[in-house]
């Protein structure tokens, strides 16, 4: 499950945050200050760090900067106040977005998931072998939005192929029903898992040889599905290339 550390010196403030991480189906991990969060960010490699600007032990824009140099997590800093000067600190030191300390907890938790959905378009953009993963027989060309088994092109509908193309961004990972639903549809649809189920049920029927026992969308019980990293067996890959450009982009 995705790991979200809560930097803050004020216990009521990460109370809440982490209870509405919970409900959100995250993994909260609190710090009460900044040197607990650098062991929090190397021990637990959390995906997003909530820092509140006023954490003791060491200032906001110092620790942002160290853990943009130390680890890959997205940062959400909060702040007590509509500074802009203090905004534009805490950006430039690498900040990946702001939070009101005021806003209510399931608006903290929203953009934890838009700064997640975000980082998993980069982890996409910048995919293995220049924007190619490969599992098994599949190849999926995310440059060009197609999906390849054995060579041969798979058709999908938008929908499906934005559904795959979020599992192949944590590839061999478990993607969160939750994630998965707002990456894909949206956070007014978080809570669907019946739909979810169902497009997962499609990609299946394009995918796998048997439904029943999945080789590479495997559901992770009461967490989430996941993409499985298989050996690569596929054919090379410039006739998958020319023949995914012939044969253009998804339709539905």
């Amino acid at each position: 499950m995705t790991i979200i550390a809560v930097a803050s010196s004020d216990e009521e403030f990460a109370t809440g945050a982490m209870h509405a991480l919970v409900e959100g189906e995250f993994t909260a991990a609190h710090a009460e200050d900044g040197l607990q969060l650098l062991r929090v960010v190397f021990d637990r490699q959390p995906e997003v760090v909530i820092i509140d600007s006023e954490i003791a032990e060491v200032d906001a824009p110092r620790l942002i900067r160290l853990i943009r140099a130390a680890s890959d997590a997205a940062i959400l800093a909060v702040i007590t106040s509509d500074d802009l000067e203090r905004r534009v600190e805490l950006l430039d030191a690498g900040a990946d977005d702001i939070a009101d300390r005021a806003a209510p907890a399931s608006e903290l938790v929203a953009r934890v998931r838009a700064v997640l959905r975000r980082a998993a378009r980069a982890r996409t953009g910048t995919a293995v072998r220049g924007g190619i993963v490969e599992t098994g027989e599949l190849v999926i060309d995310l440059d060009r939005h197609t999906l390849t088994r054995n060579g041969e092109r798979v058709e999908l509908t938008r929908t499906e192929y934005r559904l795959l193309e979020a599992l192949a961004a944590r590839i061999g990972e478990t993607a969160p029903y939750r994630y998965l639903l707002s990456l894909v549809w949206g956070d007014r649809y978080t809570d669907n898992l019946h739909q979810l189920r169902v497009y997962i049920g499609y990609l299946r029927k394009k995918l796998e040889d048997d439904r029943t026992h999945p080789r590479y969308i495997l559901n992770e019980r009461r967490s989430g599905y996941r993409l499985a990293l298989l050996p690569s067996s596929t054919p090379a890959r410039a006739g998958q290339r020319s023949g995914a450009e012939r044969s253009g982009t998804p339709e539905g």
